[in-house]
């Protein structure tokens, strides 16, 4: 898979597992390109990452993420400005690869795979999807992607975590800082940190100037539990726990794993097999109570 992509151009910066889906971090090898108005060498403004599905490889699913060069024009009376390098393997704006749609494509046609045949379809959670995935295919069972749902459920803990080192210590995450320091443990599975990397988030949420509201640590059980979810299964222990869960997001009172709870209310009927089971409690000490002499101890995180 990976020679694929060295043949047109791009090469490998990191590869990472998450949870069992393939990230591919790339980027092309031109270091040289020219204005398309004027000819003239263009300077790189950086770069922005887009994902992509490709083709699996040994039996995961693959996520391409691609670094995506932007490029300006030295001539300031060039009317072309500045432009984000392209490739005839990855659209504009698509969601797989051009070899990625064409065996999509051949298993429909080549293989005779009928869509009528089609028993299952995985869906971001996004209701544009939705009507069309009805209309073409009514009779199959319509599944959000967990792998996009588990992905709202890190952004929020990224939020989450913005949101408070802004307020409080009123700038933008920097090495040294405690919440900034641990961004990326945040992100991954529990059972995969090791000893030092527990203790290491442990002390950090437990800083005075880190997570005061314990909302960084609400968001990140919450994370937690969505995985937890998804690795259970079974409808009947699904319906239930996730009431649960619904009832400790309001608990905790954090805007952001609210909107959580909200997504997961919208698409309950498109994920029967979600049980985030063994529902944390704990005690959100939200902004309104700062005028307690005596808040609260704080529960760490076991």
């Amino acid at each position: 898979m990976l020679r694929f992509w060295v043949r047109v151009g791009f090469r490998l910066l990191a590869a990472t597992d998450d949870d069992g889906e393939l990230l591919m971090l790339v980027e092309t090898t031109a270091s040289v390109v020219g204005c398309s108005g004027c000819g003239t060498r263009a300077r790189s403004k950086g770069s922005r990452r887009t994902k992509v599905r490709d083709l699996p490889t040994g039996g995961r699913p693959v996520v391409l993420v691609w670094s995506k060069r932007v490029w300006r024009c030295r001539e300031a009376a060039c009317e072309v400005g500045s432009w984000s390098e392209t490739s005839p393997h990855i659209r504009p704006r698509a969601v797989l690869t051009q070899r990625a749609r064409r065996e999509a494509a051949r298993r429909v046609g080549e293989d005779g795979a009928s869509v009528a045949a089609v028993g299952v379809v995985a869906l971001d959670p996004w209701r544009g999807y939705l009507g069309p995935a009805r209309e073409l295919v009514p009779e199959a069972t319509v599944t959000v992607d967990r792998f996009h749902m588990i992905r709202i459920a890190k952004e929020v803990v990224t939020e989450v975590r913005q949101r408070t080192q802004q307020e409080v210590t009123g700038h933008r995450g920097r090495k040294g800082d405690p919440l900034y320091d641990i961004r990326r443990l945040l992100l991954v599975g529990r059972e995969r940190l090791h000893g030092s990397q527990e203790r290491r988030v442990e002390a950090a949420l437990a800083h005075e100037h880190a997570d005061p509201y314990d909302g960084v640590a609400c968001a990140w059980w919450a994370k937690e539990h969505l995985r937890d979810g998804y690795a259970a299964g079974g409808h009947p222990e699904a319906r239930e726990a996730l009431e649960a869960f619904h009832a400790w997001a309001t608990e905790v009172d954090v805007p952001e794993v609210d909107r959580l709870s909200h997504t997961l209310r919208t698409w309950e009927e498109e994920t029967p097999q979600l049980s985030p089971h063994r529902c944390y409690q704990r005690t959100h000490r939200s902004r309104q109570h700062d005028h307690r002499k005596n808040p609260p101890s704080r529960t760490r995180i076991p």
